[in-house]
Protein backbone atom coordinates (compact mmCIF):
# COMPACT_ATOMS: atom_id res chain seq x y z
CA UNK A 1 0.00 0.00 0.00
CA UNK A 2 1.45 3.36 -1.00
CA UNK A 3 1.78 6.42 1.20
CA UNK A 4 -0.82 8.24 -0.92
CA UNK A 5 -3.33 5.45 -0.35
CA UNK A 6 -2.70 5.49 3.39
CA UNK A 7 -3.06 9.27 3.53
CA UNK A 8 -6.40 9.02 1.74
CA UNK A 9 -7.59 6.36 4.18
CA UNK A 10 -6.54 8.51 7.13
CA UNK A 11 -8.29 11.57 5.68
CA UNK A 12 -11.56 9.65 5.20
CA UNK A 13 -11.39 8.22 8.72
CA UNK A 14 -10.75 11.68 10.18
CA UNK A 15 -13.75 13.10 8.30
CA UNK A 16 -15.90 10.20 9.50
CA UNK A 17 -14.67 10.73 13.05
CA UNK A 18 -15.52 14.45 12.97
CA UNK A 19 -18.98 13.75 11.56
CA UNK A 20 -19.73 11.08 14.17
CA UNK A 21 -18.57 13.28 17.03
CA UNK A 22 -20.68 16.16 15.72
CA UNK A 23 -23.76 13.94 15.40
CA UNK A 24 -23.25 12.46 18.85
CA UNK A 25 -22.92 15.88 20.47
CA UNK A 26 -25.71 17.66 18.62
CA UNK A 27 -28.58 15.19 18.31
CA UNK A 28 -30.56 13.03 20.65
CA UNK A 29 -30.03 9.30 20.30
CA UNK A 30 -31.18 6.45 22.54
CA UNK A 31 -28.49 5.22 24.90
CA UNK A 32 -27.86 2.03 22.93
CA UNK A 33 -27.18 4.03 19.78
CA UNK A 34 -24.97 6.47 21.70
CA UNK A 35 -22.94 3.58 23.07
CA UNK A 36 -22.50 2.10 19.59
CA UNK A 37 -21.47 5.49 18.22
CA UNK A 38 -18.96 5.99 21.03
CA UNK A 39 -17.49 2.56 20.34
CA UNK A 40 -17.23 3.37 16.64
CA UNK A 41 -15.57 6.71 17.46
CA UNK A 42 -13.09 4.93 19.69
CA UNK A 43 -12.32 2.42 16.95
CA UNK A 44 -11.81 5.21 14.40
CA UNK A 45 -9.43 7.02 16.76
CA UNK A 46 -7.47 3.82 17.26
CA UNK A 47 -7.24 3.17 13.51
CA UNK A 48 -6.09 6.73 12.84
CA UNK A 49 -3.37 6.38 15.45
CA UNK A 50 -2.23 3.10 13.93
CA UNK A 51 -2.17 4.39 10.36
CA UNK A 52 -0.52 7.71 11.13
CA UNK A 53 1.94 6.54 13.77
CA UNK A 54 5.02 4.36 13.65
CA UNK A 55 3.06 1.63 11.92
CA UNK A 56 3.04 3.75 8.76
CA UNK A 57 6.82 3.45 8.65
CA UNK A 58 6.60 -0.31 9.17
CA UNK A 59 4.15 -0.65 6.29
CA UNK A 60 6.26 1.51 3.98
CA UNK A 61 9.45 -0.38 4.76
CA UNK A 62 7.75 -3.76 4.44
Amino acid sequence: MSTDELNKIIAVKKMDLEECEHELNNKYYPSVVRMAMMRYISELQHQIELYSGDDLNKIENG
